[in-house]
């Protein structure tokens, strides 16, 4: 919480945006640098391509359901686990007769990204966590495109949804819904990178998990 003062001196509880405060983009250019720096050999020589039989499109289609389904879990979880009722209002997960907001509104919104990143990065690495060196199989590419395709709605079409991820966080924080879509877009832009990409540099799947990681820190923390 930041302390502002009026012109008479007297500091005021509330959150408010700071010029001092280092902005996001700011961050995430001191991570990408850093893990530039520190991870500079090939990840994976050749990219994921698209199914060639009718049983890969359909472990592709599958994987693409299953990370939807998990983003949804996300929010039905962590609404829960706080102790908030939880409906489908349509596609959307609304929780009525509850007034969400700060942090708990703020972690129920992130919910969805924050379990298709724990996913993508599940389908993306090894049994040992690290990345993997050939391109994954057709469920586990599904997984990580429906975590792309979420990413892309959510920086497009979704932005101003009322009852979407974005505008929720947008309000529990005060951020611009542009700011948060944007930041949101920059691990699913490395991850399209991991998943399609040919010589991926070893900083490309660091620099996502990093993200992520102090994504999630920010997020319970707030």
């Amino acid at each position: 919480m930041i302390h502002c003062r009026k012109d008479d001196g007297r500091a005021v509880h509330t959150r408010c945006m700071s010029s001092r405060m280092p902005s996001i983009g700011a961050v995430c250019f001191a991570v990408f640098m850093t893990v530039t720096v520190l991870w500079p050999s090939p990840a994976r020589a050749d990219g994921w391509t698209l199914p060639g039989s009718h049983s890969e499109w359909g472990s592709f289609a599958l994987g693409i359901i299953s990370g939807l389904g998990v983003h949804e879990l996300g929010h039905v979880v962590v609404a829960r686990a706080k102790g908030y009722k939880t409906s489908f209002d349509g596609l959307s997960i609304v929780y009525p007769d509850e007034d969400l907001a700060g942090a708990d509104q703020l972690q129920v919104a992130s919910a969805g990204f924050q379990a298709q990143w724990l996913m993508t990065e599940v389908a993306l690495r090894d049994s040992r966590g690290r990345e993997l060196k050939t391109p994954p199989g057709s469920f586990a590419a599904g997984v990580v495109c429906a975590h792309l395709g979420i990413s892309l709605a959510y920086l497009t079409f979704l932005k101003n949804h009322k009852q979407g991820d974005v505008y929720g966080m947008s309000e529990a924080t005060g951020y611009s819904r542009t700011r948060i879509a944007t930041v949101l877009a920059i691990p699913a832009a490395l991850d399209a990178w991991r998943l399609f990409g040919s010589d991926v540099p070893e900083w490309v799947p660091q620099a996502s998990l990093l993200g992520k990681g102090l994504g999630m820190v920010w997020v319970w923390t707030y």
